[in-house]
Order: structure tokens, then C-alpha cells, then sequence
């Protein structure tokens, strides 16, 4: 649901009230996981309101159904109670993983725990967004694609990749592509045809020698063996005993009676 402001418009309010670029990815990739990036979200049963669901009575005034005024002013608190500092790290995923742990203190906060890791991974969708350029239009299309609604299997941005990944140094975007899906196509194709040929080629055998006795070409063979002097040769050689069984039969004495 669009939230009347856009991610850039939030991004640039953290940096007009103070934030570094490390401390405001952080801090966007912990209202993804908030409020969706809704300066209107109220939640806890009406006790916690705005982008970083501020908790308390107190701060019922920072949702009045101004979206651009509420954003200004919940990042305003935000900055006030310490937010910016806790959000401090060499980098927009430990900036994220500070401020959930020291900032947002919910039980699944800490380090190691769901949250808080959704809250690291959120982290690169932000800085892909700073590095690039190309934000989302609305908040809602952006929630998406911090969680990966937009995704094809592959943890990477390329639609054309099969296997790779992405993530983000400092506010430097990593996409990589380890293998695309054209190449696997094209390996799968050549083993196809490969083991296609090797069919063929038995089945051109199979079928030369069916044809080879089927039109008496080995009866033919034969005969021409057996009235040819050198197939006549052959027949002899192959059908002579051993020398040595021959000579044996003629010196052998007789077998005493």
C-alpha cells in the first residue's frame, strides 16, 4: 500500500536532518521491517506509531494523516533520541544490525535472531537503491523487494542469471552472476544431442546388419569362401588340428591290453 511518500523521500529526510549515508540505509532497512516504510503504520494494539514504531502514548502525535509532515517530524524524534548514533558501523548491514540491537530492543532484535538477520539482509536492497539510483515508486513495491517478492529463485537482480548473488559493500551494490540461464540451456542442448547421436548411430548399425542378412549377403559370403582357393585355404587352416595334437596321435604306443 502506497504510504504517500516514496523511499527516496525518506532517504532524504535522514540526510537533511543529519544522518551519513551508512546510518540512513541502516535506518531504512529497520522501518522496511517496522512499518513498511508507512509514516501512518500504528501498531501494538495503538501503542506504536510511525516508520520506526515509536512506542508510547507520547507519540500518538506523530501519525495525524500528513504523510510528508509525519515522516519529517517521527525522523526528527528518531534523530533526538540517540537513533542516528545507534545506527553508527563501517557499514549499511552493521549499521542495520546496531540499531535494531540498541535502537528497536525487540526481542527478535538481537543479534542472531530472525529480526534482526531481516533487518541486516534489508541492508543491501537499500544501498542497491542508494548506489544505483533507481528507487521505488511507492513503499509498497519497495517492501517487496527488500523481502524478495519480485525475485526468480536467484538471489542476484539479473532475471537472466540461474545461480549467483548480491549484496552490498559500504554503499556499494554487489550483483554477481555465477552461471546464466542461456548457458545452462545450451550445455542441456548439446547433451541432448549428443546422446541423440549415439542412438542414431547404434540404430544404423542394428538396422546395416538386419539388411545384411535379411538380402542373403552372408549366405553369399559363404559360398564365395568355399569355392574360392584362397577361401578354400582359410577353411583348411581353421579346420587343421595343433601339430603337436597330430604328432601326438601318431607316436603314441597302444594302450596295453
Amino acid at each position: 500500500m502506497a504510504s504517500g511518500v516514496t523511499p527516496k523521500q525518506i532517504y532524504q529526510s535522514l540526510l537533511a536532518q543529519g544522518a551519513s549515508t551508512v546510518q540512513a540505509i541502516g535506518i531504512m532497512a529497520n522501518m522496511i521491517a517496522e512499518s513498511s516504510l508507512n509514516p501512518e503504520a500504528v501498531g501494538d494494539q495503538g501503542t506504536s506509531f510511525g516508520l520506526v514504531q515509536q512506542h508510547g502514548a507520547q507519540y500518538a502525535g506523530l501519525v495525524t494523516g500528513n504523510p510528508g509532515a509525519d515522516m519529517n517530524a517521527q525522523i526528527k524524534t528518531v534523530a533526538q533520541n540517540g537513533g542516528f548514533q545507534a545506527a553508527n558501523g563501517p557499514n549499511g548491514a552493521a549499521a542495520a544490525g546496531n540499531f535494531s540491537a540498541n535502537y528497536e530492543r525487540c526481542t527478535t532484535c538481537q543479534p542472531g535472531q530472525a529480526s534482526y538477520n531481516q533487518r541486516v539482509a534489508n541492508a543491501a536492497t537499500v544501498a542497491g537503491w542508494v548506489s544505483s539510483g533507481n528507487w521505488p515508486t511507492s513503499t509498497g513495491s519497495a517492501t517487496a523487494a527488500a523481502q524478495g517478492g519480485g525475485g526468480s529463485g536467484s538471489n542476484t537482480k539479473d532475471p537472466t542469471c540461474a545461480w549467483g548473488f548480491s549484496g552490498s559493500l559500504v554503499v556499494t551494490s554487489l550483483n554477481v552472476c555465477v552461471i546464466k540461464k542461456a548457458t545452462i540451456r545450451h550445455v542441456v542442448g548439446g547433451m541432448l544431442l549428443l546422446s541423440g547421436g549415439s542412438v542414431v548411430v547404434v540404430g544404423a548399425l542394428i538396422l546395416a546388419a538386419s539388411a545384411f542378412n535379411k538380402s542373403g549377403a552372408g549366405r553369399a559370403v559363404q559360398q564365395v569362401v568355399s569355392v574360392t582357393p584362397g577361401g578354400q585355404a582359410i577353411k583348411r587352416v581353421a579346420t587343421r588340428r595343433p601339430a603337436s595334437q597330430a604328432t601326438e596321435s601318431k607316436t603314441r604306443a597302444p594302450a596295453p591290453q
